[in-house]
């Protein structure tokens, strides 16, 4: 019985296929289709859908926020129903007004309520961690935002304003919020919880009985914890919740398979190029010898950027190759 080899080469608008036996191409040939993306744009079709979704996980965790700081609200005395705010009623002065007023003079139950409830709702924007604020620079909208929060916190060490919200009443006294593609009223999230902790301060010595250090720490967490209901937000995957994402190594059954981003999966990607990378010396190819090995073998945690070049330099420097030394096979990849 005659036996095939059979060759796919899958791209995201065509296949191309081959059926090879023992002595010649039997057949082959390609079939294409359109790409799984917008014509324009070139978004993927499911973007839509995925943006939608994030959207509505994004509303319900804030509207489980503030439904729990109504709550906290209520048992601290400071409103008689939780869903005082969820009904919209009307209030004569604004939550922005208070916030000037509440670091001059003491705020009743109901209007320091309002204040809390309306910095723990509009909190500011806040990075998601360093890689996020640097990327951003090489990012259209990014660098607006970026900008944004960099003149707004710039404008209140020049001009001496106490808080966010007195800097936004007396710069822009018409409207407080940014509109769409506009970030010259951006706040920061640090910037918010600077005020809302001022404002504690501020009732406490003023006599409010409900601005205790104990009910702070309950909203801004305590210390340089940022756990309270002002800061809180749902926890990166971990634990149990991370091993979920994760399937079982196809040699080791009863073992995860690690996640690309894990050390252990970033450092077999090292040693796997390390070992496979080939020196050209005399015409002749060859592996690395244990020497060079051990020079190099730290480097990718030592440096940001880790390039042949660099691979290169390290061991020149170290004598163990010289300037004509070239790698055999070299593509256009990059040791990360």
């Amino acid at each position: 019985m005659a036996q095939y080899v059979f060759g796919l080469d899958i791209g995201i608008a065509s296949v191309g296929w081959a059926v090879l036996d023992a002595q010649r191409i039997v057949d082959l040939g390609v079939r294409c289709f359109d790409k799984a993306e917008t014509a324009k744009e070139g978004d993927p079709l499911n973007l839509t859908r995925r943006q939608a979704r994030l959207l509505r996980r994004r509303l319900y965790r804030r509207a489980w926020r503030l439904t729990q700081v109504a709550r906290l609200l209520k048992r601290e005395g400071l409103i008689a129903d939780a869903k005082l705010f969820a009904q919209s009623p009307s209030f004569t002065d604004s939550a922005w007004e208070l916030r000037r007023q509440g670091l001059d003079r003491l705020l009743t139950p109901l209007e320091w309520a309002r204040v809390i409830y309306h910095l723990c709702k509009h909190r500011g924007f806040h990075w998601t961690s360093k890689a996020e604020e640097a990327k951003a620079d090489s990012d259209a909208e990014g660098g607006r935002v970026k900008k944004g929060l960099k003149d707004t916190a710039a404008r209140m060490r020049e001009k001496g304003y106490r808080s966010a919200a007195e800097m936004v009443l007396a710069e822009f006294p018409g409207a407080q919020r940014n509109k769409g593609g506009q970030y010259d009223k951006a706040l920061s999230r640090v910037l918010l919880g600077e005020e809302l902790a001022l404002l504690f301060a501020t009732q406490r010595r003023l006599g409010n009985p409900h601005a205790s250090e104990r009910f702070e720490a309950l909203i801004l967490g305590n210390g340089i914890s940022r756990s309270g209901l002002f800061w809180q937000q749902k926890p990166a995957l971990a634990g149990a919740d991370l091993l979920k994402m994760l399937g079982n190594c196809t040699f080791e059954k009863d073992e995860y398979r690690a996640a690309k981003a894990s050390f252990s999966a970033e450092r077999h990607v090292w040693l796997t190029r390390l070992n496979n990378l080939r020196i050209v010396v005399d015409g002749r190819s060859r592996p690395l010898n244990e020497a060079e090995r051990q020079t190099v073998l730290s480097l990718p945690y030592q440096i940001e950027s880790f390039k042949y070049k660099t691979l290169k330099g390290v061991l020149v420097k170290a004598g163990l190759w010289s300037d004509d030394l070239r790698f055999g096979g070299l593509g256009c990849c990059r040791f990360r």
